[in-house]
């Protein structure tokens, strides 16, 4: 198997069989290790077509551990493009997040309306899995919204409306 930094040169390069080929190594070999890179990767400017094929790869992650990452990395940028990304990647991906319901909450109500527009995207998705003290959390918090982001907050409420 390559190494890791084999694998992220690759992804970088732009060469789409470069990347092709990195991406199967990572699909067939990839660990956290990688995983955490690839995160650190979305920091720097990329071809949108790489950073699709990243937010994929990294969407299609099946290991718990890696939620503790992603929560990490999303809690550490301020940038707007990057926290879009991140979380894209957490409402394309299988894993349960609805334990961070709070972080993305805070992301919901303190951020422009382009992230929270993708945050406001996670909890949607998230309501199948909220535990019923969280949903009530939620219809509380979602009540009181301010205007500029009501109409996210009325999306979630109508998904909680179906949830019921």
């Amino acid at each position: 198997m390559e190494n890791n930094e084999e694998i992220l040169k690759k992804i970088s390069s732009g060469d789409p069989e470069a990347i092709a080929e990195a991406v199967d190594t990572v699909k067939e070999n990839g660990d956290l290790v990688i995983a955490g890179k690839l995160l650190d990767i979305l920091s720097q400017p990329l071809a949108p077509s790489t950073i699709t094929i990243i937010a994929n790869l990294l969407a299609d992650i099946k290991d718990n551990q890696f939620k503790d990452l992603l929560i990490q990395k999303l809690e550490q940028t301020s940038e707007g493009t990057l926290k879009k990304e991140l979380l894209r990647i957490v409402w394309e991906s299988s894993l349960d997040y609805s334990s961070y319901l709070d972080h993305f909450l805070q992301i919901l109500q303190e951020d422009d309306f382009t992230v929270a527009f993708e945050a406001s995207t996670v909890i949607e998705n998230l309501v199948p899995h909220l535990m019923p003290e969280q949903r009530t959390k939620l219809t509380d918090i979602l009540q009181i919204f301010p205007e500029d982001k009501k109409f996210l907050a009325e999306n979630i409420l109508e998904e909680l409306s179906y949830q019921e």
